[in-house]
């Protein structure tokens, strides 16, 4: 509601937005779990149904859904998953939807894509000038 509600006031060019209902996991029900991937793909699809349906979106705006973040692997060994310290290969990995603008072609990308990229990636799409960060630009987007 609140995405849309900012599609329809600013017309964004790029729209970030993060699903944490697939958390739910970390209580250890997959029922839950499974309800949250339902949650987050026809939230997904009613956020793109919206960007089509606004001409001032359609075809200017990109819109970005990740899950929530969080599982760094820093060396902590309390709580294991449940608090998102894992150091583990397997806790470094995660989703990211791209639609809109930015896409050059219709694509899953199946090489590892660093958290660290995110973020010039983001600065580009948004017109910023290099920040000096680590990371560089995921170059299956036109940035």
């Amino acid at each position: 509601m609140i995405s849309r509600e900012v599609m329809r006031k600013f017309s964004p060019r790029v729209l970030m937005v993060i699903f944490s209902d697939v958390e739910v996991a970390h209580f250890g029900s997959y029922a839950l779990h499974l309800a949250g991937i339902r949650t987050g793909n026809r939230l997904a699809y009613q956020l793109w149904q919206e960007v089509e349906a606004n001409p001032e979106c359609r075809g200017k705006t990109t819109l970005m859904i990740l899950p929530e973040f969080g599982r760094d692997p820093d060396g902590s060994t309390t709580n294991g998953f449940f608090n998102h310290r894992a150091n583990d290969e397997s806790t470094w990995n995660t989703w990211m939807m791209v639609l809109g603008a930015v896409v050059r072609q219709a694509q899953v990308i199946e090489r590892p894509v660093r958290h660290i990229d995110l973020c010039p990636t983001l600065a580009g799409l948004l017109g910023c000038p290099p920040l000096g960060t680590q990371g560089s630009q995921i170059p299956e987007f036109r940035v």
